[in-house]
């Protein structure tokens, strides 16, 4: 064997490898995918500055969980969470 032929089976190896890589990270963005979707279309309100409470149709998620999963949207999907404007809150 010489050393091309050496060389080329190394790099049908890392192809073969690296087409395996490949075709998990598709299958686990598949699977991410309606993940994504549906935290895309939650609707979080920050009650708190209107002095109101939700009715039983919402479900209280914690501020840190909240802001750290927009945050990691924001990080890992070209979807920009944090172009909607707040109101501001009301000042005594």
């Amino acid at each position: 064997m010489t050393d091309l032929d050496s060389a080329l089976e190394k790099l049908r190896e890392q192809n073969e490898f690296l087409q395996r890589q490949v075709r998990h990270l598709e299958r686990e963005v598949a699977a991410m995918r309606p993940v994504i979707a549906e935290v895309r279309r939650l609707r979080i309100w920050d009650f708190a500055p209107y002095e109101v409470s939700p009715d039983e149709s919402w479900l209280a998620l914690d501020r840190h969980s909240a802001t750290t999963l927009m945050q990691a949207l924001a990080g890992n999907d070209h979807w920009h969470p944090w172009t909607s404007s707040l109101d501001p809150r009301p000042q005594p």
